[in-house]
């Protein structure tokens, strides 16, 4: 005869682990955020998965582009003349 009784259960869940770093103010939340965003910009539209995630001139994060997510050749540095033009919105064009 086969047992009813239901199987074993790991205790209930005490909830997500303590913080040990003090939450960030909003200045430095905001510090973060431009230290990520404000590296690269896309020099094409740039698909993720199939869907479009930047469109040309967006900003882009610098953690997709260490990571591999975004390939080198997909972004232009903010620190470069065409990739400051593309943050202001003008594409440039190859002379010749």
């Amino acid at each position: 005869m086969t047992s009813s009784n239901p199987p074993e259960q790991s205790p209930p869940s005490e909830g997500p682990p303590a913080m040990t770093d003090p939450p960030i103010t909003a200045a430095e939340f905001r510090e973060v955020q431009g230290d990520e965003y404000g590296q690269y910009v896309a020099a094409q539209p740039i698909y993720i998965g199939g869907v479009r995630a930047f469109n040309e001139g967006d900003p882009v994060p610098a953690s997709h582009v260490a990571r591999g997510v975004v390939a080198d050749d997909e972004v232009k540095s903010i620190s470069t003349k065409a990739g400051r033009a593309l943050a202001a919105g003008a594409a440039t064009e190859p002379k010749g």
